[in-house]
């Protein structure tokens, strides 16, 4: 079920009269030429069809009405799910839609977050530029995980017109813009019902299965990767809860040939990596949350047979939850066991141990008109010895600088003495290069940089979709010089 409710940038509803408005399916689209518009006598600049000219044919001012409709600009931060841009630039045909904000009057800017159900809560912002400077609107599209695509995107499409509506009324072509209204035949007219009026034989628990299976097979090499996953979700306003179990397997065997020195001989690496875990947080205020963290699992890669950890938390953000898609900065802390079984002695002499730790991170995270970022730095030490403690700092940031300039950076910087459960024996030469277990480090560095330039047509209208196949640049019938 699909549901839209008009919020300004602060969160507050914004109520119009009508039930036309709220779960209903509404229609901005140009009204065909069946006449002059209103305000125009027949024969007139843009009115119907002069004398002598065939019926259908275009009108002498088709190309000037058309320049002067508003200039969109479509902003979907992330992969949105249904933000299909060929299809909206079709559908939504009474705007010119630009390839760069900064040459849009109108920039559609889409964000989502997982709802309760398991689907996406999509914020659509509506940002008005250089003649519109100043006027914003907000519209918020729930959708259900089993949705179809084609569903999505038309309900995109809809509130996208729905939305702009309020500018094109401003535009030249106001004139031949309406909106239409499809009544709920037989039915009073009612309000959306919220989820905590509905009867849900589920209770608001949404569940969740993902399997998967990889395998690979040559003469000297085989490989097989297997993974399950199954997870719980319940979010309500006060409450949010989810359980997950999960497992992985991957196994790759190598056949070494012979040499003059040695016989030939067979490499098998084996990793495997079982988790449970489950969050539990309760809303204390427009601010606040605290919660319980609760995880088992097992891993090869870490050396552990079990580990088993409690984390009591809580949780601060500087705004209000309700400015969630466009704006956080929060700051977490959780302190509590941890318990490891090992599956071999540590550098410590351990084959278990109890463990106690804490842990606090900041994170800020934006979706403005400029870009988008996220950055956070977190803090963990076990506190049985301060020095077992490891400092992270990783951000992403994706700035649009100017007219068809946008620049990229991310990355992380780790400061890492937190590895307790590395064994005393080390690592085999087969083991590091197979990468089967973690290897002593004291740093960690990850980096990421690009820039993006584009220039041409300023227009992002037509739509042509031949030999896409082959991708944008027909990269299918590339050639390759070494």
């Amino acid at each position: 079920m699909f549901s839209s409710a008009l919020r300004s940038l602060t969160g507050a509803p914004r109520r119009w009269a009508g039930a036309a408005l709220v779960g209903l399916p509404l229609l901005a689209a140009p009204v065909a030429a069946q006449g002059p518009p209103v305000g125009r006598p027949p024969g007139a600049p843009g009115g119907g069809p002069p004398g002598g000219m065939p019926p259908g044919a275009m009108r002498p001012d088709s190309a000037t009405l058309q320049s002067q409709a508003i200039r969109v600009f479509l902003d979907c931060q992330g992969r949105i799910r249904g933000c299909d841009r060929d299809f909206i630039v079709t559908d939504v045909n009474f705007v010119n839609w630009m390839r760069d904000r900064f040459d849009a009057d109108v920039q559609i800017l889409v964000s989502g977050l997982t709802n309760g159900g398991g689907g996406t809560e999509n914020t659509i912002t509506f940002i008005g530029r250089r003649a519109f400077e100043g006027m914003a609107d907000t519209l918020v599209l729930n959708t259900l995980p089993n949705d179809p695509d084609d569903r999505i995107r038309r309900e995109l499409a809809r509130v996208f017109k729905l939305g702009l509506t309020r500018y094109v009324a401003r535009s030249p072509i106001a004139s031949r813009v309406q909106v239409a209204y499809i009544a709920p035949f037989g039915r009073p007219t009612q309000q959306q019902a919220s989820a905590a009026d509905l009867k849900d034989k589920w209770n608001l628990w949404t569940y969740t299965t993902n399997m998967n299976a990889f395998v690979r097979a040559e003469d000297r090499q085989q490989s097989v990767n297997a993974s399950l996953s199954l997870s719980a979700n319940r979010a309500t306003e006060k409450w949010k809860m989810n359980f997950s179990l999960s497992g992985n397997i991957n196994e790759q065997r190598f056949e070494i040939p012979p040499t003059a020195t040695r016989p030939a001989f067979t490499v098998t690496n084996e990793q495997r990596t079982y988790n449970a875990t489950s969050l539990i947080v309760r809303s204390l205020s427009s601010h606040w949350s605290a919660g319980l963290k609760l995880g088992a699992g097992y891993s090869d890669f870490l050396n552990q047979d079990l580990a088993l950890r409690a984390q009591p938390a809580i949780e601060y953000n500087l705004f209000p939850w309700t400015e969630q898609t466009r704006r956080q900065l929060t700051f977490l802390y959780n302190v509590g066991p941890n318990y490891y079984d090992y599956q071999r002695t540590t550098v410590f002499d351990r084959d278990t141990e109890t463990r106690f730790s804490q842990q606090a991170t900041a994170s800020y995270v934006a979706r403005q008109s400029w870009g988008s970022s996220n950055v956070s730095l977190d803090w963990l030490n076990y506190l049985h010895d301060f020095n077992r403690h490891a400092l992270t700092l990783s951000g992403n940031v994706d700035l649009r600088l100017g007219r068809g300039f946008s620049l990229n950076i991310g990355g992380s910087a780790a400061r890492i003495n937190d590895q307790i459960y590395l064994p005393r024996a080390g690592n085999t030469e087969e083991e590091i290069l197979l990468q089967r277990q973690a290897l002593e480090t004291g740093f960690r560095i990850t980096t990421n940089i690009g820039i993006r330039y584009t220039f041409g047509s300023i227009y992002n209208t037509i739509v042509n979709q031949r030999f896409s196949s082959l991708g944008s640049s027909g990269g299918r019938f590339a050639f390759f010089f070494f």
